[in-house]
């Protein structure tokens, strides 16, 4: 390996500064019509279970009408986790806000992604049991992936990394520290 070769790798892997960090996503939060038919669909398809439950009313949901957009709610939420530890908040407010589409050239965040393995398998499992899929099983990059809706219409990914699974999971902090320093270096100034 050359000298300059072996200092990127050196920097790229180097501590980081001390101090407050971010380790990375620790959930994703959906809204929904129906708390317990929501529960009851992701357990029933994908095994997520109900760890926690809390209902916000008066002046406790009020105090965060900054965040949930006006006062008078009462805010029903809990956190479901899937089998690899991941986890969903799905949320239900009374009264409810009309259900609008994720419209994806629009800035926001628009799915949530469930790792999976045999996407053509879920599909039809899922196909069976009357779900509806907005894309054909796709592939690309390695990945075989597609999109459904839950009864809400809120837009849901399977996906199967394959080999990458390993890659991302275990080498990417290492692959991306190095990027961070070549490759994508202009993106961190």
């Amino acid at each position: 390996m050359g000298a300059g070769v072996t200092a990127v790798i050196a920097a790229a892997l180097a501590p980081g500064r001390r101090g407050p960090r971010a380790r990375g996503v620790h959930h994703a939060g959906v809204t929904v019509s129906d708390f317990e038919a929501a529960v009851r669909w992701y357990h029933e398809h994908f095994g997520f279970l109900l760890v926690t439950e809390m209902t916000l009313e008066g002046e406790s949901a009020d105090q965060l009408a900054a965040l949930y957009g006006r006062t008078g709610l009462t805010v029903r939420f809990g956190f479901m986790r899937g089998r690899d530890g991941s986890i969903l908040e799905v949320f239900q407010f009374d009264p409810p806000e009309p259900a609008s589409p994720a419209v994806w050239n629009r800035p926001g965040y628009t799915h949530v992604a469930i790792s999976v393995s045999d996407v053509h398998g879920w599909v039809r499992r899922l196909t069976e049991r009357g779900v509806e899929f907005v894309t054909e099983p796709q592939f690309t990059a390695g990945a075989h992936w597609v999109f459904l809706r839950d009864p809400d219409g809120n837009l849901v990914e399977l996906i199967d990394l394959h080999h990458n699974r390993l890659a991302l999971t275990h080498l990417g902090g290492i692959v991306g520290r190095i990027h961070r320093c070549t490759r994508w270096a202009g993106y961190y100034r």
